[in-house]
């Protein structure tokens, strides 16, 4: 059986709905869909350990996963699957999963399009140049979003990564070659920020379609600089994120449509998730902040097994299951180092849905930002100088600060804490233990924030 991991970078789980992803949604309802997974982390350097490694992002010394040869206990899904006989490809355009931090381990073939692209040089080369941090930059910050603009269009490339339509083609290209069976790995970038989808999903949601330059402001306004973001401005974010999100659902469908038509779509395992969710306005921010509100956690998990019935699994799972999930429905032993269990276990009833889904982010904050969400919805928050925040999930979803029961002493809070803690140091050792990425202090990893919007 075949193997397609789909991955959509800032995917939130609501949006896998009739109105904005109809053909994923139908998708949804004829697999296996796990409604309540949890992200391991807000971002992607925080997720992917997660995904590739079934290892929580908090227990690697710095970003990615070791390099390959290492003594570091981890194997990649990608190694696990090779070593079975797999051929494997991945296709990314985002730094953070690339083979920079790693990740490549296990695929004989891996696509950056975040380091070869001509538009991604000239804006490594513009970021290099120009000082936004100095006061020059914040007056003319309109006029950089129109260079910016030009640049794209100069070089051909109207968005700001590689469209998942360019990734799809490669992909069946090289699937095209293989005459066993294969391990296809996809990473989507179009509903990471800057939301500048193609004109024709943008009339679905707007009236007219922006240009480059306002989508691109509009991001940075709203990452950067949300305190000066207008009502009008952020219903703008949301119809463009909600474009963004119609684009990649034909694309899904388009990548599934081409297998069907070579063949191989009914022996296929399809899986498809996202790395973290995102914010469009609520708690005024734009983006995915080192936070843990629901926007942000909850994220799409849908397995397509042939020879598996549809159902929707309400029990909570989390993206460290994803490894062990894939293994499992193949009929491979998991590798025993994975952090994460099968969630088809939980789909049979022969496991319970994970108690706590835990999540980390640490660059230069010794990991005092994280969170712990338990199976019956409640949640710890802890955003290191911003405090601690504790809800009720299901009950207040939209985490309000009246919602917030952490000086109340309600029981919840204390069990929530203890585990939290327990994580946090069982993470600190496995750190001391010698699982070694990329040090966050490393000046690619500070440019590959910037290319990536997160630093102005």
């Amino acid at each position: 059986m075949n193997v397609l991991l789909v991955t959509v970078d800032s995917l939130r789980a609501d949006r896998v709905n009739s109105e904005v992803m109809p053909a994923t949604r139908s998708f949804a309802d004829e697999s296996l869909e796990f409604a309540e997974c949890i992200a391991n982390g807000p971002s992607t350097p925080a997720s992917f350990p997660a995904i590739h490694a079934s290892r929580y992002f908090a227990s690697i010394e710095g970003l990615g996963i070791p390099e390959p040869g290492s003594n570091d206990g981890i194997r990649t899904l990608a190694e696990t699957l090779r070593e079975a006989g797999y051929a494997t490809a991945g296709y990314t355009d985002n730094h953070f999963a690339s083979g920079s931090y790693h990740y490549d381990r296990g695929f004989a073939e891996m696509y950056d399009a975040s380091g070869t692209t001509e538009a991604g040089k000239l804006k490594q080369f513009v970021q290099s140049n120009l000082d936004k941090d100095g006061p020059v930059f914040k007056t003319i910050e309109a006029v950089y979003n129109r260079v910016d603009a030009l640049f794209a269009n100069a070089t051909g490339n109207e968005s700001e990564y590689e469209r998942a339509e360019s990734l799809n083609r490669r992909a069946l290209d090289w699937i095209d070659d293989q005459s066993g069976e294969w391990f296809t790995w996809l990473h989507y970038m179009d509903a990471h920020h800057p939301y500048e989808a193609p004109d024709e999903y943008q009339r679905e949601f707007l009236d007219e379609p922006l240009g480059l330059s306002r989508c691109r402001g509009l991001s940075r306004k709203g990452t950067h600089h949300p305190d000066e973001v207008t009502d009008r401005e952020w219903d703008l974010i949301r119809r463009l994120y909600d474009a963004e999100c119609a684009y990649v659902d034909d694309q899904f469908d388009a990548v599934l449509s081409a297998l069907r038509e070579r063949g191989e779509l009914d022996d296929t395992l399809v899986v498809f998730t996202a790395d973290h969710g995102e914010l469009v306005g609520e708690h005024n921010h734009a983006g995915h902040p080192p936070e843990f509100w629901e926007g942000v956690l909850r994220v799409p998990f849908v397995v397509s097994h042939p020879d598996r019935a549809p159902d929707t699994i309400d029990g909570q799972i989390r993206l460290i299951d994803t490894a062990p999930t894939i293994a499992d429905a193949l009929g491979l032993d998991a590798f025993e180092g994975w952090e994460g269990e099968s969630a088809l276990e939980v789909a049979e009833g022969t496991a319970n849905p994970r108690e706590y889904a835990f999540a980390d982010v640490g660059r230069q904050i010794e990991y005092a930002r994280c969170c712990a969400r338990r199976a019956d919805g409640w949640k710890l928050l802890r955003h290191a100088d911003d405090g601690e925040f504790c809800f009720d999930a299901r009950e207040t979803p939209d985490e309000r600060p009246e919602d917030d029961r952490s000086g109340d002493g309600v029981p919840e809070y204390d069990e929530l804490s203890r585990a939290l803690d327990d994580h946090q140091n069982r993470m600190k050792r496995m750190r001391e233990g010698g699982s070694d990425g990329i040090a966050e202090d490393d000046e690619m990893v500070e440019q590959h924030l910037k290319d990536l919007g997160y630093m102005e």
